[in-house]
């Protein structure tokens, strides 16, 4: 049977059966002006029209109104009428010009200087356009490429603050990342014997270690300063060490952003592996692993190799903008960079917490390293002067 409510002034009381309802007539609760109201029936009434309620010839004071009308209720409708028609005038008094599309000349010339509109357009619309690619071999240099071009706008803007020219930057990154790791892949193949390259899986954590630091982490360090010699070897006393440590930056920039092609290459014949031994679960396995490796390789890698880099480029800077001790910073700044990241990968593969401190340590070095060469070079101008 359907449920009956009942109303006390705004509030709507039960739901409650018939029974209820007499039981609260006999209370008082209810007298016969309480609208009252059951499920199914389109209005609410006063409560003195349902028979049997109350004695024959009781009278009902004026009733509230109900909290709702039944749909043959029409007086609404000019309501909803005059409502729309307002709406329809507001929006033909609207300036669509300027409320919609409020684009003029002054505006377009405030973007065109907008560096923070520049930068958020770039980062948010050249992934798309990179997907736009028939070849994924080709999407997948272009992802590398913008998150290297990335970093290394931060690093030339915001860390160094140099204004050093692009060409020299992209041509140090584009150097190593092409025939710098090209010659360094030959040497392993053909130069360094198999007991040293194979330091780095030994069962041994001591020999590991080893093997990061003095195969990985020197090897690759030399590689990457490739470019910043032959910058200080090119332009000798005149060189700037701003533009230096730049160059090495952008070569560890250009070292990760191609060497995270491989890696990717690398996480696919993973999985694919994984999906004929384990069926599915494999193929989930791997997928998942290969997008985490994506992620950390093109967003935190390239900054790390950068960093690392952009050490022992500071070192080779001031040994040649002092003209002191040449050799020994030169061995200095390497040991520092191989270190950190030997260390790094070695920890990567142990406990990666303890990897993530290396780079935080790496990181506030190189902040360190870079305050110091601004008073160098700021205590050579006024010396100067």
């Amino acid at each position: 049977m359907a449920s009956w409510y009942w109303l006390r002034g705004k509030e709507t009381n039960g739901p409650c059966s018939m029974a209820n309802i007499q039981e609260l007539v006999r209370g008082g609760t209810i007298t016969p002006s309480t609208l009252v109201w059951q499920e199914g029936t389109p209005d609410w009434v006063p409560a003195l029209t349902l028979q049997g309620l109350f004695p024959p010839g009781t009278q009902a004071s004026p009733t509230a109104s109900p909290p709702f009308h039944s749909s043959s209720d029409s007086q609404d409708l000019p309501n909803v009428v005059g409502e729309t028609k307002r709406v329809f005038t507001d929006l033909t008094e609207i300036d669509f010009r300027k409320e919609v599309f409020p684009l003029d000349n002054a505006l377009f010339n405030a973007l065109i200087t907008d560096f923070v509109f520049w930068s958020v357009t770039v980062l948010s619309v050249v992934p798309l356009l990179i997907v736009t690619l028939t070849q994924s071999d080709y999407q997948l240099i272009a992802f590398a490429l913008f998150f290297a071009i990335l970093w290394g706008v931060i690093f030339k803007y915001f860390i160094v603050r140099s204004a050093t020219g692009w060409p020299i930057l992209i041509g140090s990154l584009f150097a190593t990342g092409i025939a710098g790791i090209y010659i360094l892949l030959s040497i392993y193949e053909h130069v360094l014997p198999d007991f040293y390259l194979g330091l780095v899986q030994s069962e041994n954590a001591g020999s590991q270690l080893l093997g990061f630091v003095f195969q990985v982490g020197l090897c690759e360090e030399l590689c990457k300063a490739a470019p910043v010699i032959g910058y200080l070897i090119w332009k000798r006393k005149d060189a700037d060490p701003m533009t230096a440590v730049l160059v090495g930056l952008f070569s560890g920039l250009g070292f990760a952003a191609f060497e995270n092609i491989d890696y990717g290459e690398r996480s696919v014949l993973l999985s694919f592996a994984l999906t004929e031994e384990y069926g599915a679960d494999g193929l989930e396995f791997g997928v998942q692993s290969a997008m985490v490796v994506a992620m950390v390789r093109s967003l935190s890698l390239v900054f790390c190799h950068a960093v690392w880099s952009g050490i022992f480029a500071y070192f080779l800077a001031v040994a040649n903008w002092t003209g002191r001790r040449r050799g020994a910073l030169a061995i200095v700044g390497l040991a520092v960079a191989a270190i950190l990241h030997g260390v790094y990968d070695w920890l990567q593969g142990i406990q990666p917490t303890f990897a993530a401190l290396i780079v935080v340590i790496s990181c506030m070095l190189f902040y360190a390293y870079m305050s110091n060469l601004r008073k160098l070079l700021d205590g050579s101008t006024e010396a100067t002067a």
